[in-house]
């Protein structure tokens, strides 16, 4: 006969609470989607158009003492409550366009937690997000969690696809990421935190007005450029000048701006051995598929690294002032190149920072 083991303190606690109350008290879960936009489509606006008895039960937890997000660095307070289930029909109850009623009270089934992982784990058995998300979806919880605290919302869909975010992470940190592949809660919220700084660099560059001013022929922008560009960010960003021309790089390729120079008759015409042209003309051929230097798809096949290696030379090249007459026979070793490089410039800003005197 088996025993019985004592599960009363592991049944969660049940309220009924005002709409009011859960809208305002209850705070959305760290790595929440976008609710409010997924509140407006037409399937979220069908569901909850009729007020249904599954549409009252909802879920969320309580802080059981003061915690900091170990991701983030934000602190919250004992008693805070988070929503762990029923962000979206939240957010339909209150917006202008579903009308003039709204439900009086929900039942809220909630238990107490003793750190921010905790109410994630919550949240993600509850919502289920690694079944029912899209990467987009968690992309935005993420921002959500790391951005949303100090009045910064990530909205431009150039920063919303979560595979450039995924590579450059795994390319600037490989060792820390080199098992992590997956595009689940916290990986994503890893990544994002790691690429804090660049992320937000890179979005001001996207609302710049110099940035696609101008329509041309060549390739609009897509996700290798943003895991360029997010790489090059954290190898130049020491240094003004050259973090300078790389914006100017960028400005460029998003113009179709190719360099253009006199030659010896006297007539003007792109220079062929600068990188910023090649790399504007070859991403202007990708939908040929002829070309060993460009694939739009960011994965992990030779044909993706050989171009992601491609991109990054490129950079280099203009940055540096280096003229680009020629193309690697091994994109590979290139890209190898890139990563010993990469790992000895991190040991050499490591040394200068431990070398600074802490007051």
């Amino acid at each position: 006969m088996k025993n019985k083991i004592d599960v009363e303190n592991l049944f969660y606690n049940e309220d009924f609470v005002t709409t009011d109350e859960w809208h305002n008290e209850w705070e959305c879960c760290p790595t929440q989607r976008d609710h409010d936009e997924r509140a407006q489509k037409p399937k979220h606006q069908k569901k909850f158009r009729k007020v249904l008895p599954d549409h009252l039960e909802v879920n969320g937890v309580i802080l059981d003492r003061d915690c900091i997000c170990s991701e983030t660095g934000k602190e919250y307070k004992k008693g805070t409550k988070f929503k762990t289930n029923g962000h979206t029909r939240d957010a339909y109850w209150w917006a202008e366009y579903s009308g003039d009623t709204m439900p009086s009270h929900v039942r809220v089934k909630w238990k107490h937690v003793s750190s921010i992982g905790e109410v994630i784990n919550e949240y993600k058995m509850f919502d289920s997000p690694d079944d029912v998300e899209l990467a987009s979806d968690r992309l935005d919880g993420a921002y959500r969690d790391i951005f949303k605290h100090r009045g910064i919302t990530i909205s431009d869909g150039k920063l919303r696809k979560v595979e450039p975010i995924k590579y450059a992470a795994q390319q600037l940190y490989p060792i820390k990421y080199k098992d992590m592949s997956k595009t689940d809660v916290t990986n994503i919220r890893l990544w994002v935190s790691d690429l804090e700084d660049n992320i937000l660099w890179l979005k001001n560059i996207f609302a710049n007005k110099n940035f696609a001013r101008k329509n041309h022929s060549y390739s609009n922008h897509i996700n290798p450029f943003t895991l360029s560009y997010l790489v090059s960010y954290e190898r130049y960003k020491s240094d003004r000048q050259k973090l300078e021309i790389l914006e100017k790089f960028i400005y460029k390729v998003s113009n179709g701006s190719l360099t253009i120079i006199q030659d010896e008759f006297g007539e003007f015409a792109p220079d062929p051995d600068c990188p910023l042209n090649r790399f504007i003309e070859d991403w202007g051929m990708v939908k040929s598929n002829t070309l060993q230097t460009v694939f739009l798809a960011l994965n992990d096949s030779d044909a993706s690294n050989d171009s992601r290696s491609f991109c990054l030379l490129c950079i280099d090249k203009y940055v540096n002032g280096e003229k680009l007459s020629r193309l690697p026979k091994n994109w590979k070793k290139t890209l190898d190149a890139w990563f010993i490089y990469w790992q000895d410039e991190k040991a050499r800003r490591k040394k200068v920072e431990d070398s600074v005197p802490t007051t």
